[in-house]
C-alpha cells in the first residue's frame, strides 16, 4: 500500500486549493478596493462638476448684481466697496445640492485684494465678492480707492482720463465652493471637494465716435456705384449688406444678426440677387454685445407714461422737462450746452424780432445748469456778445425741401461771424470754453416746419465745434476744411475724375488745405442735410437740373435720425448708410468728401418724409468718405459715450 504517496497528493491537493482561494480572494479584494477606488473617483468627480457648476451660477448672480449697480450710474467709477451689499445667493436657488455636513451656506469676502483668499471649509459658499482691480488685476490700495482704467483702444494705462476717452475698467469676481464627498470630516475641509472660481468683469466705455458707422437700430448699406467704408462698423442690431459693390477695411460687427441680403418688408430691391461684401481676409463681419447708449437700457424707456423725458434714445437732442425727473441728466447735449439759442415765432405782427423787423422770429440766449437742465437768460457779456455780432444768428429764411415736400423755414448761425478778428481762436476759445451749441426753434410742429443751418463754417478753431439741435439741421458748403471750394486739394477738379471720383484713390487728396488742422466737430439733428458749395435757396423749389451741386468736403461726425425701412407698410427703403446723410440737389459725378463718424440712435420726429432716389429730389453724389482717425484720441466737445459689461476670463483655482 502507498498510503503515505496518497496523504501526499491530498496534502498537496489541498495546499493548491488553499492558495487559489487565497489568490481568488485577494483578486477580489483588490477588484473591490479598484471599484471602491472609482466609484469614488467618480463621486468625487461628479461632485467637483457641481461645485463648479455652483461656483458658475455665483459669477451669474455676481455679474448681473455688479452690471446693475454700474449702469445705474455709468459715468461714475464703482469701486470695490460699492459692491459690498450685492445679494447672496439662497439655498433655494440650488434645488437638491447636497450641503452635508457643512453647516453654513454663504460667508461674504471683505477684502479688497483679489490674491486674499478667504476660503472657509465652514460654508458652502465663501470668498463671495466682486473688487476692483488695476490694469494688471492685482490689489487697489484700499476699497475705497479709484480703479485705474485701461485707455481702451490703445491698451495703454491712464490716471486721468477725461469723460470721452474710450476705456475698460477692470474688476474680479470670486466665489469658493466646498461640497462634501466620502469620508468629508465636518470643520477641517479633509475629504470635501472644492472649486475656487474667479471671473473678471470689464465695464467698457466706448465713444460711438470710435466707429466710422454706429447704428442702435437695422443697419442697411447697399451702395450702388463702388463704396469702401474706412473704420469700424456696428449695429446693435440686424446687419443688411446685399452689394459686392461694398468693402469693409476694417471690423464690423452687429448685435443681433447679419444677412447678406434686403430688410424683409422693403421692396425697393425686390428682384436683386444679394451678393456677400467685401472685407479684410479672415475679418468677416461677426456678432459682439451689443453696447448701452449712455449706459441706459432701453427696457426703461416708455413713451406712454406721464415722463416726458424718458421716451427714447432721441431724448439725446431734446429739451428736458425739468418738472419730471430725468434718467439722461447731464447726458443731454442740452445739458452740455455752453449756450442754447431758442428760436421762436414772433406772436406779435406790429413787434420787432431778432434781425429788427416786425413779425419775425424772436431769439433768445441762455445758458444752463448741466445738473438740472434749468437755463438762465443772457443778455448781456462777452458771449451774448459773441452770437449777437452782425450776421451770427439771422432768422426767417425758407427753403423747399424736396423730400419732406414741404416748405421749411430756417434760422442760419454764421461760424464765420462769430469767429472774427474780435473774436478769433483765442478769444472764441476763452469766451466759448465749452464749444456746444444747442439751437432749436421751439415753435416747430407737424405743420410748421422749422429747422437749423449752419454755414460759414470751413474754419474751426482748435477747440472744435459741436452744433445740436432736436430740430433737423442743414449743413451749407465746405465745413471745417481750411477753406472753400476749389482751394481744398478734395474739391480740385485736377485732383478728380470725370465721374468725380479720385484720379489717385490710393493716396487721396486732402480734405483741408494746406496748414490747416481740422478741428474736432459734430453735427447732431433730427436729420441732417448737407448742401453743396453751389447751393442757392432761390433755387430750392425749382427743376433737379437748376439745383446741381459741387464738390464739397465736410469734416465732422453726424448724430442723426432716420426713417426706417417700411415704416408706413409700404416697402419704403431708409436709403441706407449710404444716404445717412440726406441730400437736396443732384450730385451726380460730383463728390462729397467726407471725414467722420456716423451715429444713429433714434428715429427722426420731424424730418419725416421718406427716403426716394431722383425724381424732383436729387441724385447721389461719388461718396468718398473716411472714418477720421483723430476721433479716437481727440473726439469732438460734448461726451457722447455707450457702454458695454463683458465677462471676461473665466479660471479656477
Amino acid at each position: 500500500m502507498k498510503t503515505g504517496s496518497n496523504q501526499r497528493q491530498n496534502g498537496s491537493t489541498f495546499s493548491v486549493v488553499m492558495i487559489t482561494m487565497m489568490l481568488l480572494l485577494t483578486v477580489v479584494a483588490v477588484s473591490t478596493e479598484y471599484t471602491t477606488t472609482v466609484n469614488r473617483h467618480v463621486y468625487r468627480t461628479n461632485t467637483y462638476e457641481t461645485a463648479l457648476a455652483v461656483g458658475d451660477s455665483c459669477m451669474e448672480i455676481l455679474f448681473a448684481n455688479w452690471r446693475s449697480i454700474c449702469s445705474a450710474s455709468p459715468t461714475s467709477v464703482q469701486k470695490t466697496n460699492a459692491f459690498s451689499a450685492i445679494p447672496t445667493p439662497s439655498p433655494g436657488q440650488f434645488p437638491g445640492l447636497n450641503t452635508g455636513d457643512i453647516p453654513n451656506f454663504v460667508n461674504r469676502g471683505t477684502s479688497y485684494d483679489p490674491d486674499n483668499d478667504e476660503y472657509n471649509a465652514t460654508y458652502t459658499i465663501s470668498n463671495y465678492k466682486v473688487v476692483a482691480v488695476t490694469p494688471e488685476f492685482t490689489a487697489l490700495s484700499a476699497a475705497n480707492a479709484t480703479p485705474i482704467p485701461t485707455l481702451g483702444r490703445l491698451g495703454q494705462p491712464i490716471a486721468t482720463p477725461s469723460p470721452s476717452t474710450s476705456l475698460a475698467y477692470n474688476y474680479i469676481a470670486s466665489a469658493d465652493v466646498t461640497l462634501p464627498s466620502i469620508g468629508s470630516s465636518s470643520g477641517n475641509g479633509s475629504g470635501k471637494v472644492v472649486a475656487k472660481v474667479r471671473r473678471v468683469f470689464l465695464k467698457q466705455q466706448t465713444s460711438p465716435w470710435n466707429f466710422a458707422i454706429y447704428y442702435e437700430d437695422p443697419l442697411e448699406i447697399h451702395p450702388g456705384p463702388r463704396q469702401t467704408v474706412t473704420g469700424e462698423v456696428h449695429t446693435n442690431s440686424d446687419l443688411y449688406t446685399g452689394h459686392n459693390t461694398l468693402t469693409f477695411a476694417d471690423k464690423v460687427t452687429y448685435g443681433s444678426d447679419w444677412s447678406i441680403g434686403f430688410m424683409p418688408g422693403e421692396n425697393t430691391h425686390v428682384g436683386e440677387t444679394p451678393a456677400s461684401p467685401n472685407y479684410p481676409t479672415g475679418l468677416p463681419p461677426s456678432r459682439d454685445q451689443a453696447l448701452d447708449a449712455f449706459g441706459l437700457d432701453p427696457s426703461m424707456f416708455n413713451r406712454t407714461d406721464s415722463n416726458p423725458n424718458n421716451d427714447s434714445y432721441r431724448e439725446l437732442i431734446e429739451p428736458p422737462n425739468t418738472n419730471y425727473s430725468d434718467p439722461l441728466a447731464g447726458e443731454r447735449y442740452w445739458d452740455q450746452a455752453g449756450i442754447i439759442i431758442e428760436v421762436s415765432d414772433n406772436t406779435n405782427p406790429n413787434a420787432p424780432g431778432w434781425d429788427g423787423v416786425n413779425g419775425h422770429d424772436i431769439v433768445r440766449l441762455y445758458t444752463v445748469n448741466p445738473s438740472t437742465g434749468v437755463t438762465t437768460q443772457i443778455t448781456s457779456g462777452s458771449l451774448y456778445t459773441m452770437f449777437h455780432a452782425a450776421g451770427a444768428i439771422t432768422t426767417n429764411q425758407t427753403i423747399q425741401d424736396n423730400r419732406e415736400g414741404a416748405s421749411v423755414r430756417m434760422a442760419t448761425l454764421d461760424v464765420s461771424r462769430i469767429v472774427t478778428t474780435s473774436h478769433g481762436t483765442v478769444a472764441y476759445t476763452q469766451t466759448f470754453g465749452n464749444p456746444v451749441v444747442y439751437m432749436y426753434n421751439s415753435s416747430a410742429t407737424s405743420s410748421a416746419r422749422r429747422a437749423v443751418r449752419v454755414r460759414g463754417a470751413s474754419s474751426i478753431p482748435a477747440a472744435g465745434l459741436t452744433v445740436a439741435s432736436n430740430n433737423p439741421v442743414y449743413i451749407q458748403g465746405d465745413f471745417n476744411t481750411g477753406g472753400t471750394g476749389g482751394v481744398v486739394p478734395s474739391n480740385d477738379p485736377g485732383n478728380l475724375n470725370s465721374d468725380g471720383t479720385y484720379r489717385d484713390p490710393a493716396n487721396p487728396p486732402s480734405p483741408q488745405v494746406s496748414g490747416y488742422n481740422r478741428a474736432s466737430c459734430s453735427i447732431l439733428g433730427d436729420a441732417v442735410n448737407i448742401l453743396s458749395n453751389n447751393w442757392n435757396d432761390a433755387n430750392s423749389g425749382r427743376s433737379l437740373s437748376q439745383r446741381v451741386a459741387t464738390p464739397t468736403t465736410i469734416n465732422a461726425a453726424i448724430v442723426s435720425g432716420i426713417v426706417p425701412s417700411n415704416v408706413y407698410n409700404d416697402g419704403g427703403y431708409s436709403g441706407g448708410a449710404e444716404n445717412f446723410p440726406r441730400f437736396l440737389e443732384s450730385w451726380s459725378n460730383v463728390p462729397l468728401t467726407y471725414y467722420g463718424s456716423m451715429v444713429e440712435v433714434f428715429n427722426s420726429m420731424q424730418a419725416l418724409g421718406e427716403w426716394y432716389y431722383g425724381g424732383n429730389i436729387y441724385n447721389a453724389p461719388a461718396r468718398e468718405w473716411f472714418f477720421d482717425t483723430n476721433f479716437p484720441t481727440n473726439p469732438p466737445p460734448g461726451t457722447l459715450m455707450a457702454y458695454s459689461y463683458i465677462k471676461g476670463k473665466w479660471t479656477v483655482q
